[in-house]
């Protein structure tokens, strides 16, 4: 019985002594052993620092967009200033000036150029000088012209859209008292106030025509042609500004015809004038054209046919 109850202690003994052989079980909660646990506690410790790390990130993302949009802001307004203070100099030169100015805007609308001229046009409403938009319904450009500058006093400007400046029209000049206005979307007439007239081909920014007439040149409506009187012979003339042909007209006494006028209600030329006989007598002569019959007769067209048929 002894022996037995040796051999038992020997055994429990050697169990005891021997610990790195022993294998813990799993826990009974989880099912997962100590070294899988240490595992996961790395892997949740790696995770959390990955996500700290994230959200560090997108937070010196967004702190950098900050920056960016603040940097684009002050960049702008800068620029802003500096367009401002540009424009600000090009009025005091507007308005100081003896020299025909320059004009210059970073806006080059329509809508745009127009307001640049209008502020630059009230800085002169002191001074003999000025600015004046000639109406259009174009959007393309914007036509005005410069009064009390230079020798010529008034100068023709065109400023394109999409342009910073406008272009100063060489030989679109006149004086005091000339006057400018719109033919058509694509021609300006000139009275220079010196029986001189002059057309200006606003499309490609050029005087194109330069002709005279001792009378007001008269345009007839929707065409081409204009009655003038010419200054050497004072003879009433039509002329064509597209193919420049001109036509005396047919009358009596023609030579001697010193004004006309336009009868709009019964849509006719009247011509009036003094002529005198071989004893030096006096008689007032007359004379009324149909105007309808009148561009049958000498073949005027309207001003699209006149230039198809100069580009055919």
């Amino acid at each position: 019985m002894r022996k037995k109850i040796a051999i038992l202690l020997i055994t429990v003994a050697s169990a005891f002594a021997l610990p790195g052989c022993t294998m813990l079980p799993p826990s009974a909660e989880t099912g997962v052993g100590p070294e899988e646990y240490e595992e996961i506690r790395s892997t949740e410790a790696a995770v959390k620092e990955n996500e700290d790390l994230k959200k560090e990130l997108s937070s010196l993302t967004d702190e950098s967009e900050k920056i960016k949009k603040d940097y684009t802001e002050l960049s702008k307004n800068n620029e802003e200033l500096t367009s401002r203070l540009k424009e600000a100099e090009t009025k005091l030169e507007i308005f100081e000036g003896k020299e025909v100015p320059k004009f210059s805007s970073e806006n080059t609308d329509s809508s745009s150029i127009v307001e640049y001229l209008n502020n630059s046009k009230s800085v002169l409403e002191k001074s003999i000088r000025g600015i004046e938009i000639i109406e259009s319904d174009s959007d393309n450009s914007v036509a005005f012209y410069t009064i009390g500058y230079g020798d010529s006093f008034n100068q023709l400007y065109i400023w394109n859209t999409g342009k910073n400046e406008p272009v100063s029209v060489d030989g679109a000049s006149f004086g005091k008292d000339g006057s400018i206005s719109w033919i058509d979307k694509n021609y300006l007439l000139i009275d220079s106030g010196k029986d001189e007239y002059k057309i200006v081909d606003a499309e490609n920014m050029k005087v194109s025509k330069v002709f005279s007439s001792k009378t007001d040149a008269y345009l007839i409506p929707d065409t081409s042609t204009f009655l003038i009187q010419k200054s050497d012979t004072g003879i009433f003339t039509l002329y064509d500004f597209i193919s420049l042909k001109e036509q005396e007209l047919e009358l009596n006494y023609k030579n001697e015809y010193t004004n006309f006028k336009e009868d709009t209600g019964n849509n006719q030329f009247i011509f009036t004038g003094t002529h005198y006989d071989e004893y030096g007598t006096a008689y007032s002569v007359q004379a009324v054209v149909d105007i309808q019959k009148l561009k049958e007769k000498y073949g005027v067209v309207t001003l699209e046919q006149a230039i198809e048929n100069e580009n055919n």
